[in-house]
Parts: structure tokens; sequence; C-alpha cells
């Protein structure tokens, strides 16, 4: 037993526990002849094992990884992380000029909000058999032709029209992008990658209501899409360039943070076998290894099919992983965190346009700061301490990423409360701000803690969990944008925002549970996996049962 969490007596090595430290491992003489990471982290057992194939993810150089990393969480910045908050600041003064109400405008983003919604399990299913290349391609399409529409004309239905449309890039970025992080990094290098990809999708959205509401009030509407189509096409190019097919089928073994049966033995004498073939053959390629693919092999679009399954399997998949009581809690988790951080800025310009502030879009905009400046201190915090606490802690042989959620309960708790109470009482701006931002801390950490939870403990299934996760709080999202205003409108911002921050607490309080008996679950999922029982187990590279 490792720090209260409960050890399972079913299986010798159940998947999502890895061994990363070869003194914890108690198993030298086997773990020593496995590749291990390099410099500081020489001691660490990479998991999963490389290939020996160059064109593996794994084996890409740091800095191909880091500059398609970069893109992809550009194109996330822009499709996900500005798209859906595109119009939060301006909100009201578009409801003038339109001479509707504001819930009427809300709700054109609100339908962008169901596109990115219903379009999940698809982008899940096409990633899965044609790999993900393909799907970040066509979603920034769909977002250039969404603004090309928008940029068109005045006019709630082009508006509509265009918001939709939009509402199509946003998955593939808000889901497929962490799996990315699994397809290329170890375990032990995941927690900085996710630490961005969190403030970009999160705290983006503040920061893009800052720079959409100044565009607003001094440019005007249409310029606001003009701007935003020279980045996405920008995105676009780079991402055609220098973002290959990160999918790959890897034999399983290698797979030792998923696996059921690790067969160190085996891998350390493949390994040996690799070593000997390396030295008879000199400098020389191996015969069995694959030539490296060049730079314009790379830009293929269209890499091949990745597996057999029929897509109805894929397209269900995500909906059974409600049913894994563990991978359930980090969908409802992050994705209820993350739309009530949304609810808050969806109810800011109907708040603020009016007495005592009287704030136009640009105004509004600027509340942004707050949670900016929250989301980014939340992301270094996980950036910094989310690996090297796990490096500490896998010592005892155990993940530890729940462990976040204690702070992010209490932030969360302390940021909503208040938040609601001091926009109540009329407090100044900055004040208000200062509480939205002390939230956004809680929201990031706890995003993070759930996220990289879900993707360590069964990256197996990892595509279904965060597409789950993304259609999920993208129908809360479109609920918020419903609801959200005219319940403010007739309750006042307390009641809202208390609802928020109690429900924050409880989520935070539920971690102690699925902290402790963690290991246990996984092991109940492992041994009566209802992908197997239902017949709806896949095949390719993210879906090895071992």
């Amino acid at each position: 037993m490792g720090l209260g969490v409960l050890e399972d007596t079913k299986l010798d090595h159940v998947p999502g526990t890895v061994l990363l430290n070869d003194e914890a491992a108690h198993s030298e003489a086997v773990t020593q002849g496995l590749k291990h990471g390099k410099g500081r982290n020489a001691h660490i057992v990479l998991s999963p094992q490389p290939s020996e194939d160059p064109n593996d993810p794994l084996n890409w150089p740091l800095w191909k990884k880091e500059v398609s990393i970069a893109i992809l969480c550009l194109g996330a910045m822009l499709n996900a992380g500005t798209n859906g908050p595109f119009l939060n600041a301006s909100y009201y003064s578009m409801s003038l000029q339109l001479n509707t109400t504001i819930n009427t405008v809300v709700m054109a983003s609100g339908y962008n909000l169901l596109a990115a919604g219903c379009i999940g399990p698809f982008v899940s299913a096409f990633s899965r058999k044609y790999g993900k290349r393909p799907v970040f391609l066509v979603s920034t399409l769909f977002d250039i032709v969404g603004t090309a529409v928008g940029q068109a004309k005045i006019d709630y239905k082009y508006l509509l029209a265009a918001r939709i449309i939009q509402g199509f890039s946003t998955s593939a970025f808000e889901s497929l992008i962490v799996s990315a992080v699994g397809d290329m990094y170890f375990v032990h290098e995941r927690g900085l990658r996710i630490a961005v990809i969190n403030f970009v999708l999160n705290s983006a959205s503040s920061l893009a209501s800052i720079i959409c509401g100044q565009v607003f009030q001094s440019l005007g509407w249409l310029w606001l899409f003009h701007m935003f189509q020279i980045f996405l096409v920008l995105q676009f190019v780079l991402m055609f360039l220098f973002c290959p097919e990160s999918t790959y089928i890897r034999d399983s073994r290698y797979d030792t943070d998923v696996v059921v049966n690790e067969k160190l033995e085996e891998l350390v004498v493949v390994e040996h076998e690799h070593k000997a073939q390396e030295g008879e053959a000199g400098q020389n390629p191996l015969a069995t290894v694959p030539a490296k693919k060049t730079f314009v092999q790379e830009l293929a679009v269209w890499t091949g099919v990745y597996s057999h399954d029929n897509v109805f399997k894929f397209l269900l998949g995500p909906f059974l992983t409600l049913l894994n009581p563990a991978g359930c809690y980090a969908v409802l988790a992050s994705g209820i965190l993350n739309s009530w951080y949304v609810g808050s800025a969806i109810i800011l310009a109907g708040i603020f346009s009016g007495p005592p502030w009287s704030f136009d879009a640009a105004q509004i905009g600027y509340l942004g700061a707050g949670p900016f400046v929250g989301g980014l201190i939340g992301s270094l915090f996980c950036g910094f301490f989310g690996d090297s606490f796990i490096k500490i802690m896998t010592k005892r042989n155990k993940e530890f990423r729940l462990v976040f959620m204690l702070p992010a309960g209490i932030l969360c708790g302390f940021g909503m409360f208040f938040f609601g109470y001091t926009l109540s009482m009329g407090s100044a701006a900055v004040l208000c701000a200062f509480l939205q931002g002390v939230m956004m801390v809680g929201v990031l950490i706890g995003i993070f803690a759930t996220l990289s939870y879900g993707l360590d403990s069964f990256r197996s299934q990892s595509s279904e969990i965060f597409v789950m996760n993304m259609l999920f709080k993208n129908f809360m999202f479109y609920g918020l944008s419903n609801f959200a205003n005219p319940w403010v409108a007739s309750k006042g911002p307390r009641e809202i925002m208390y609802v928020f921050g109690g429900t924050s607490v409880f989520l935070s309080i539920l971690a102690i549970p699925v902290y402790i008996y963690g290991k246990r679950l996984r092991s109940w999922w492992t041994r009566h996996d209802l992908f197997v029982t239902l017949k709806m187990q896949t095949s390719g590279p993210e879906s090895h049962m071992g």
C-alpha cells in the first residue's frame, strides 16, 4: 500500500501502473536491458518502449515533436480556444446592431458548441481508422470556410451559418491533440505538454476575449472575422508542412503502460538481439528496420488504414467509456470544471454592460486578463510540478495525478463563491477579474489532474475518453448558452456561481475514493472490459489489449 492507494490482488500488473524507476521496480536485472531516458532521466525506464523503426513517433527527434505539438497547439488556440469564445465580449454590442436580444446572439455561439459536440464521435472514428493528420487538416478547413461566411455580411443568418460551420472544426483540437501527446511522448514527459495544452484550450479563451473585444470595438464586426482568417490560413499551411501523422502501429509488447502482462523479459531479449545485429552490421541499417521517411513522404495526407474494424465500433466506443468508473470520473470532472468556467465567461457581457459598470466590448474583453493570468499560473504549476512529482512518487510504483484535485477544489470553490458574491455586490471590476482568475487556476489544475489521469491510466482508450469529454462539455456549453444569461437575469449572478462552486468542491472530494480505489478500478475494468464483453474491442495503434 502506497500513500493510501489500495493494492490489487487480482492482476500481477494493472494497466496504467508503470515502472519508471529502476530502483523502484526492484528488478534492475530486467529493466536495465530496456531503453532508458537520456541525461538526468537516464534512470527512467521509457514507457511505452519505443520500437526500432525510425518512423515511430516515439523515436522522432525532440525538436520535431516539439514543433509538431507547437503547431497543433496553435491550431487548438484558434479552432478551440478562440473559436468558442470568439464573440464573448461582443454579444451585447452585436445584439444592438442586429436589433435583437443578447440571448439570441449567444445562441449562435451555442449552436457552434452543439456542432462541436455532435461531430466528436465522427472525429474519433475517422482518426482511429485513417489517422489524425487528415482529421486535423479537414477540421481547420471547416473553420476557414465558416469564417469566410462570417466575413461576407453583417446579418444574423450569416452569423448563425458561420458559427455552425466553425463549430465542426473544434472537436479534433479538443480531443485528438491530447492523444497526439500519447503518440509522441513517454509517460514521464507528458505532464508538461498536457499542462501547455490545457493552458491553450482554456486560458487562450480569455486572451481571445481581450483581443477580439478590442478588434470589434476598434475595427468592427467584419474585421473580427478578417483577422481570424489570416491566422487560420497560416496555421493550416504550417500544419500541412510540419505535422506528420503521429498515429503508429507498434507491437503491443512495447506498450508497457497499457498491457496486462508487461513481458519485460521478452522485451529485454528483443533489445539484446537488436544490439547484437547492430554490432554485426556496423553502421549499416538493419534489413528488418524500415527506411526513414523523407520530408516529402511525410507530407502525405493519406497514410493508410490503421484499423480494419467497422467504423460503428469507433462511433459507439466513446459512450462505452462512461461505463468505466474511473474513466467516467475523468470525463465528468474535467468536463464540468471546464463548463463552469465557460459559464462564468458567457454571463460577463450581460452583467458588465449594465450598471454600475456600463462597459463596452473592449472593456468587457479586458476582464479576460484575470482568468488569462490565472490560467498561466495554473499551467506553470502543473508544468513544473506535474512530471517531477510523478517521478518522485513512482518510487512507490504508483500514479498520483489525482492528488492535484485537492488544490483544485480549494481554489475553484474560493474563486467561484467570491466571484458570484462580488458580482452581486457590484464590486470593482478588477476584483471580479482577480477572483475569476483564482477560479481559473483551480479549473486548470483540476482539468490537468483528470485528463492526465485518463491518458496515463487508459491510453488504449484515450481517444474515446477525450472525445467523450469533448462531447459532454460542448453539450454542457450549449446548455449554458441557452439558460445562463436568463438565469442571471432572473436570479442574479450569485446563485449560479454558488452552484458552480458547490459542484466543483464535490468533484474534488470525489477524487478521494477514485484515488484510493483507482488501481482496483483499473484492474476491474481490465478483467470486465465491456469493449471485450460486447465484442466492441478494436484493432489498431491505440487498442492493444496485451
